[in-house]
């Protein structure tokens, strides 16, 4: 058997495996977010995976998702006297998520309000990041849905001075059933994991939420607004004109 083919396997176990164990928080995580549209709240999205721009603005998608992103950078090239020392990564995505001397500054600066919803995407959930972000957005009245890795979170040790993972400070934690480490394939001749499951059960976790969220505003009697492709003939026309809508409404 191919890897290409172990790997579809593996990924076809995997989706299985999600929707075997998950459905009903996807279901539940669907409720709590509509309720909240519905009543006048939020949903925010912060994610410290490699999937950060798979929920906006695509073609189905929902207006009402409103990212947190934080970019802290400092350029400052090194001097020509000094280029045989190490250049210091300030800006590293990794030692960012860890860093949380940064949370007072970040939490200052969302827009959270009671009743809104947080979604946090995080795989290992152990890093301080997304962890103090949870804690800080459930201090001001904010639900928190994450998704992550359960068996991968409990394999490692919190970075989050509360001790705490994400999986364990959410409201809704929707597992992704991925391995720890992420790799899904054991291949002989590396000697580490390959292919990533985490990209793939994101993907399949969170377009199941936004499909449940659409469902459970219908039933309330509630449009929501819905991005339609660009590249169809009235598809910049129509968008532009459910953005006005939407800013109207907020839905």
């Amino acid at each position: 058997m191919s890897l290409a083919q172990e790997f579809m396997d593996a990924a076809e176990s995997l989706l299985r495996r999600i929707r075997e164990t998950q459905l009903e928080r996807i279901m539940e995580a669907g409720q709590l977010i509509a309720d909240a549209l519905a009543a006048g709240g939020a949903l925010h999205y912060f994610d410290t995976g490699h999937c950060t721009e798979e929920l906006l603005h695509r073609a189905g998608g929902l207006f009402a998702i409103n990212p947190i992103q934080v970019n802290l950078s400092v350029s400052h090239p090194l001097p020509p006297p000094c280029r045989d020392q190490e250049q210091p990564e300030l800006a590293d995505f990794y030692r960012r998520h860890q860093d949380e001397s940064i949370l007072p500054f970040v939490l200052a600066n969302c827009h959270f309000r009671p009743g809104d919803v947080l979604l946090i995407h995080s795989v290992s959930g152990r890093n301080a990041l997304p962890v103090g972000l949870a804690l800080g957005a459930k201090e001001k009245g904010v639900k928190v849905v994450a998704i992550t890795s359960r068996a991968y979170s409990q394999a490692v040790e919190p970075n989050h001075s509360s001790g705490k993972k994400l999986y364990e400070v959410a409201d809704i934690a929707i597992d992704n059933c991925g391995p720890v480490g992420d790799a899904i394939l054991q291949v002989d001749g590396l000697d580490t994991g390959a292919c990533p499951s985490s990209g793939l059960a994101f993907v399949y976790i969170a377009w199941s939420l936004i499909a449940q969220v659409i469902e459970e505003l219908l039933r309330r009697g509630i449009k929501p607004h819905v991005y339609r492709s660009v590249n169809l003939p009235d598809g910049r026309e129509f968008n532009r004109r459910a953005q006005q809508e939407y800013e109207r409404t907020g839905i």
